[in-house]
């Protein structure tokens, strides 16, 4: 009798243990976005200049890199989306 009732206790912790780890591993953290996703963004998806776009991405502040895209590219959606994506 002791055996089984330690196998069906057994048996409900590793349940809820599935139950509860599952649900977590399931879902993914998506990686941080950085310089690279910026000149992925500006060079490969837009067809920026490279050395314009690194000025941009490697670029301390949000707002330098913006103005170092709008003014070579004029205002584009992507501008904006490619200095996030650093910063992300």
């Amino acid at each position: 009798m002791i055996a089984t009732t330690s196998k069906a206790l057994l048996a409900g912790l590793l349940l809820a243990a599935t139950g509860v780890l599952a649900p977590g591993a399931a879902t993914a953290v998506p990686a941080p976005r950085d310089f690279g996703d910026c000149m992925d963004i500006a060079v490969g998806e837009h067809d920026a200049d490279p050395y314009i776009a690194h000025d941009a991405c490697d670029s301390a502040e949000l707002t330098t890199c913006y103005r170092i895209l709008r003014n070579a590219y004029g205002r584009q959606p992507w501008v904006l989306e490619a200095c996030q994506a650093r910063t992300d």
